[in-house]
C-alpha cells in the first residue's frame, strides 16, 4: 500500500504526499489508491519523482511504461493541472557530490544504477542493459565535469572489472543503490554512500518545492518513492503548520 502523508496548513492549503512502490502493473492496488486519492483531493498542482514527462493513451498504458509517475502525469494532463518534477537538475546534483566523491566514482554510479534497475524492476534482458549502459554513460558526459571520464563502455567495464572481479557490470546487486545502507554494510566500494549523499541532496530539494508550493488555498498532489516520506514528513509538517 502506498505510505501517504496528508498535511493541512493554515492558509487552506493542503499536501497529500504518496509514498509509491516502483512498480508497472496497471492493476497493483496502488495504483487505484492513487486514483481515489487524486478525485478526492481536486489537485491544482502536481509533483512527481523523475524527469519524464512522457504519458500514454491510457491509465494503464502510462502505468505500464512509465510506472507511478506516468501514473500522476496522465491525470494530471487528463484534468488540466500543471505537473512538475521533483528532481533537482543533474548539474546542481553533480556539484554537490563531487565535494565527496569523484568524478569517474559519479560516472560509475550515474551509469550503473539505472542498468540495475531496468534488471531489477522491469526484469529487462541483457541486450536491452547493455544498450541502456551506453545511453546511461552518454547521459553522464553531458556534466562538463564528467565529460572526458571513463569515454566509452570498454573503459566503464574495464574499470568496473578492476574494482569489482567476477562480476559483469550489468549485474550489480540491487542492494548496493540502498541509501538505507553504507557501502561498508553491502561492499560495495562506494555505490551505497554515493547513492546516500544523493538522496539527501534530493530529500532537501523535494522539501523546498513542496513548501514553497504551499501558497494559499493550493491542493498540492505529490508522488514519490516509499522511502523519501519519512525523510521528509517533520519538516513538511512544520513548514505547512507554520502558514
Amino acid at each position: 500500500r502506498p505510505l501517504n502523508l496528508d498535511l493541512h496548513a493554515g492558509n487552506n492549503a493542503r499536501l497529500v504526499y504518496l509514498g509509491m512502490l516502483h512498480k508497472f502493473d496497471p492493476l497493483d492496488s496502488q495504483f487505484v489508491a492513487m486514483q481515489s486519492a487524486w478525485r478526492e483531493l481536486h489537485p491544482t498542482i502536481l509533483f512527481y519523482e523523475g524527469t519524464d514527462t512522457r504519458i500514454g493513451v491510457s491509465a494503464e498504458e502510462s502505468i505500464s511504461k512509465f510506472g507511478e509517475p506516468g501514473l500522476a502525469r496522465f491525470l494530471a494532463a487528463k484534468d488540466s493541472v500543471p505537473a512538475r518534477s521533483l528532481e533537482p537538475s543533474r548539474d546542481d546534483e553533480i556539484a554537490a557530490l563531487l565535494e565527496k566523491f569523484s568524478p569517474e566514482q559519479l560516472v560509475m554510479f550515474f551509469s550503473i544504477r539505472p542498468v540495475t534497475e531496468a534488471r531489477t524492476r522491469r526484469a529487462a534482458p541483457k541486450p536491452a542493459l547493455d544498450s541502456l549502459l551506453s545511453l546511461a554513460l552518454a547521459q553522464a558526459h553531458r556534466n562538463t565535469h564528467l565529460r572526458d571520464v571513463l569515454p566509452d563502455t570498454s573503459a566503464l567495464r574495464a574499470r568496473f572489472a578492476r574494482l569489482v572481479p567476477d562480476m559483469d557490470v550489468t549485474q550489480v546487486p540491487d542492494g548496493w543503490f540502498d541509501p538505507l545502507r553504507t557501502s561498508a554494510q553491502t561492499g560495495s566500494r562506494f555505490f551505497n554512500d554515493v547513492n546516500r549523499a544523493s538522496s539527501m541532496f534530493r530529500e532537501v530539494y523535494m522539501f523546498r518545492q513542496l513548501a514553497g508550493a504551499a501558497i494559499p488555498g493550493a491542493r498540492i498532489f505529490a508522488e514519490v518513492g516509499r522511502d523519501h516520506i519519512p525523510a521528509q514528513a517533520a519538516a513538511l509538517r512544520c513548514a505547512l503548520e507554520a502558514r
